[in-house]
């Protein structure tokens, strides 16, 4: 990306130094043909005078663009109306639909949930806290075992980037 920029940055100095030379040949220019009275007319970059409009007529000329805008914007919106209209309507579904596929993803979560739950064993409550939970010692066991395969997962594809 510098490359570009810096070729960016070369092409506006470039610019910035023609339009400068510009100026000066435009400055130079008319200073010889305010010398030389004819040499105006000779000049093929001579500039009409500035045209001169009468409010009034400025006011017409307002009045009839806004009579067509307004021609073309009532003749634009029929096609919008039809565009909106040819938009395929919104799919709902059924509420016997919605409860169906709900049910069935409380299904997955519970077979889920199941197969990834510790073993947790519960002791005696004392007092007013609640009991607290432990893991036993197969459950603390398994979660090892997973955390030790998924580390050597993870160096495995680390060692083959």
């Amino acid at each position: 990306m510098s490359n570009l920029d810096n070729a960016l940055r070369e092409l506006r100095e470039k610019r910035s130094h023609a339009q400068l030379e510009i100026e000066k040949l435009d400055q130079i220019i008319a200073g010889i043909e305010s010398l030389n009275g004819a040499g105006a007319a000779i000049s093929g970059n001579t500039a009409q005078p500035k045209r001169i409009i009468s409010a009034a007529s400025r006011r017409k000329m307002a009045l009839a663009q806004r009579a067509r805008f307004a021609k073309a914007r009532k003749e634009s919106q029929p096609t919008v109306v039809a565009k909106t209209a040819a938009a395929p309507a919104k799919r709902t579904m059924s509420p016997s639909a919605r409860r169906k596929i709900a049910a069935a993803q409380k299904a997955r979560w519970a077979v889920l949930r199941k197969e990834s739950q510790p073993v947790l064993v519960a002791t005696k409550p004392t007092g007013s806290a609640p009991a607290k939970r432990k893991i036993s010692a197969a459950g603390r066991k398994r979660m090892a075992e997973a955390s030790k395969a998924r580390w050597a997962k993870f160096r495995a594809q680390k060692k083959a980037a």
